[in-house]
């Protein structure tokens, strides 16, 4: 799986969750879940790929030697 293919699972995964758990919800309370899981989502990535980026520049360290 890609990575961003393994974010829009978790976005969706996410929404579903909250829709499903919330019963009932406005339309804006709809979007307002879906704003927080796409933040959420949003954080995972960023975190992602700064580890990416540590391991990248480790390894560039490492082979430079």
């Amino acid at each position: 799986m890609t990575k961003k293919f393994k974010l829009a699972s978790l976005s969706a995964a996410a929404l579903l969750s909250a829709s499903l758990l919330g019963g009932c919800a406005t339309d804006q309370e709809a979007r307002d879940m879906a704003q927080a899981a796409m933040d959420a989502a949003n954080a995972a990535q960023a975190c992602c790929e700064a580890n990416e980026d540590r391991i990248n520049r480790m390894y560039q360290k490492i082979m430079s030697k």
